[in-house]
């Protein structure tokens, strides 16, 4: 995904966060903090792939992260790692389904 803004298409989505592994921005929208995100972001992936290793889950794909006024979903892209943030009140599973039809365009 090279433009993420293509994800502001879908209602639900506050922002998005594009860092290269090692956490730098690449690029973002919304009221995120991209820099900071970015980092936490990479981070958060690399701890889960190291934990989904170690209990035999296999290599990291995605992982949701829910709060009181965000849900972030964490995803590996060819370009690095994706945040999502969306409203918490919206059904989860139809957001995901939305955002993974866009990522495959």
């Amino acid at each position: 995904m090279n433009d993420i803004s293509v994800l502001a298409r879908i209602p639900e989505v506050l922002g998005a966060v594009l860092s290269d592994p090692s956490g730098a921005l690449l690029d973002f929208f919304g009221s995120v903090d991209g820099e900071a995100a970015g980092a936490v972001h990479a981070y958060s992936v690399l701890a889960l792939s190291q934990a989904g290793e170690m209990v035999g889950l296999g290599s990291f794909q995605r992982a949701v992260v829910i709060g009181p006024k965000a849900v972030c979903l964490l995803s590996l892209q060819s370009e690095g790692v994706l945040g999502v943030y969306v409203d918490p009140q919206k059904p989860l599973a139809l957001i995901e389904k939305k955002l993974e039809q866009l990522l495959l365009e």
